[in-house]
């Protein structure tokens, strides 16, 4: 794990040594250079300094949205929340509260320094206050230059701390013990009514949507439904993009043992750009990505293939007709840090994204899979137990499931032979008798997940006029294919499926109000053999149309709303 080396000795920003620059009072510096360094600080600290040989890697999977709500709290790690402003702060005007720390001055000025190590003192954990004196002496506290030194006592903190510009421009710290605002209950009210998921006065409509709107409002900021740390952080960055600040929120927990970045830096239509750091493990079948990383240096352990995994990530806004709703961040980028010169290796795929899925779906239904996934609140070790493969199969599904929807026809095809050759193999009728909720419940998921795959493909055949293949269709045929869908699926999905209905209906609806088409073939009567055909596959597809929303909207009338879960695939 580089023996008589010190992690990122070799960090150089602009040209001159990491650990000199700190100690160097620029006021010139922005925003951007100061999360560099902070984000070698962080990692240093935070991560490398406390790895040993059972330290709880972050899989790979658990980087990859939807993200899952961690289970263990490793209480001996660090944690910490961050905020960085590009500015000086106004102590009764920001928002939020926090202990203040007095700018010291240049030279420090002896009773400023003296009130700044008492207040801090307060605020550390008891065991902790001797190790304020050891490592700051009679120094000032707040210069840049000391922060690498304090980080182990913040990280021990229970709330947050600040960073701002002082007096001189230069960024300090600026205060401890801070409190991010977080108005929950408010925000995902208003967001779920303007995304129209939840209407005043009609609490069924609430109860049915808050799990869905709740999980993608968090997600969309780089988060699960999870604990208070990482919720103030998601809220408090929200809040300071509407003011539009120049800031940045860095969260790490002893739970995920990952440290989340959400700026304003790179932020796009109101939502922070969220990027994720964590030591994880290289799969050991990547066989030339290992040699290509050991070769470069860039393993933390090579025992245990520990690299460290930056992964950046793009926020997707809500729009009720997309087919894939409950997406609300995608992965952008992902890089290896080395450990010591911190050069990032870009073009390498630890998150596995663009491998055939195929060869882990083989070893799961074959009970050789020996990774873990979340079951709802449960942690699946492997896959040797028929229930613990009916629990794995069904999450790494939902897991995974808008990787999966977009696969070629031939691809899914694949995949559904490799999942029916289990679910439907005679010789496990017993076995899936013993289990039949568990069963039931994998097979729900495939069907939805088959839905949402002829989905994607009608939406993108009604986007671009191109089926599967690439092959450009006429306006003709993409109105015979969706009304032959309507025709032979409506019925089913209505009974069963109505929300995937509605995502179907909204594709329909999108090719009936097709500008050009509505130009070209319906503002006089049809006068060729191809005019004659495209308006009789219109009017077919509008009346199939009104004949499924009459009959969801008589069904909804009888039967009251439905308390289907909007995000789910089964």
């Amino acid at each position: 794990m580089g023996e008589g080396r010190t992690f990122f000795d070799k960090v150089r920003i602009d040209g001159v040594d990491l650990w000199q620059r700190l100690e160097q009072p620029l006021p010139q510096v922005d925003l951007s250079t100061i999360l560099t360094a902070l984000h070698y600080i962080h990692i240093k600290t935070c991560l490398l300094d406390v790895y040993h040989a059972d330290y709880p890697l972050v899989e790979a999977r658990e980087l990859i949205p939807a993200f899952d709500a961690p289970l263990i709290e490793y209480q001996d790690l660090p944690a910490f929340s961050l905020v960085v402003f590009d500015r000086q702060l106004s102590y009764q005007d920001e928002g939020f509260q926090y202990d203040q720390l007095v700018y010291e001055g240049q030279p420090p000025i002896p009773s400023r320094v003296a009130a700044n190590r008492a207040l801090l003192k307060m605020r550390v954990p008891r065991n902790l206050v001797s190790e304020v004196d050891r490592i700051l002496g009679r120094r000032a506290l707040t210069p840049l230059g000391r922060y690498a030194r304090l980080l182990p006592l913040l990280a021990h903190m229970d709330r947050g701390h600040v960073l701002a510009r002082g007096p001189d421009g230069c960024f300090r710290l600026a205060g401890v013990f801070a409190s991010f605002p977080s108005d929950l209950d408010g925000e995902i009210k208003r967001f779920g009514r303007r995304i129209g998921k939840f209407v005043p006065g009609d609490n069924d409509l609430y109860a049915a949507n808050r799990h869905f709107v709740y999980r993608f409002f968090m997600e969309q900021s780089g988060f699960p439904i999870c604990g208070e740390r990482h919720t103030s952080a998601a809220l408090f960055a929200r809040r300071l993009l509407r003011r539009r600040e120049s800031f940045a929120i860095k969260v790490l927990g002893t739970s995920d043992r990952t440290i989340t970045t959400l700026t304003s830096l790179g932020a796009y239509r109101g939502l922070p750009a969220v990027e994720k750091t964590a030591l994880v493990a290289v799969p050991k079948n990547e066989k030339d990505t290992i040699r290509r990383l050991k070769r470069g240096g860039y393993f933390v352990d090579p025992k245990r293939r520990t690299v460290i995994l930056r992964v950046r990530y793009i926020n997707h806004r809500y729009h009720a007709d997309n087919v894939l709703e409950d997406r609300a961040l995608s992965v952008a980028s992902q890089e290896v840090i080395h450990p010591f010169h911190g050069r990032a290796r870009r073009g390498l795929d630890i998150l596995g994204l663009s491998q055939d899925r195929m060869l882990a779906l083989n070893d799961i239904v074959r009970g050789e899979f020996m990774g873990s996934i979340l079951y709802g609140r449960e942690r699946i070790q492997g896959t040797a137990s028929p229930a613990d493969r009916l629990k794995f199969l069904a999450a790494w599904l939902r897991k995974h499931h808008s990787i999966l929807a977009d696969y070629s026809p031939d691809n899914f095809k694949r995949l559904l032979r490799v999942i029916n050759s289990y679910l439907e193999d005679p010789n496990r009728r017993a076995e899936f008798q013993r289990h039949r909720k568990l069963h039931q419940e994998v097979k729900r998921t495939v069907a939805g997940l088959r839905y949402y795959h002829r989905l994607r493909l009608l939406e993108k055949l009604v986007r671009t006029r191109s089926d599967a293949s690439g092959r450009k269709l006429q306006h003709h045929q993409i109105l015979a294919i969706l009304v032959h869908a309507l025709r032979h699926e409506g019925q089913a999905l209505l009974r069963h499926h109505p929300r995937i209905l509605d995502k179907l209906l909204q594709i329909c609806r999108r090719q009936l109000d097709n500008r050009y088409l509505k130009r070209r073939y319906l503002r006089r009567p049809p006068k060729t053999a191809l005019e004659r055909k495209t308006v009789s596959q219109y009017r077919r597809l509008a009346a199939q149309v009104k004949r499924l929303e009459r009959l969801a909207r008589k069904r909804r009338s009888h039967q009251g709303f439905s308390l289907e879960s909007p995000g789910a695939i089964g």
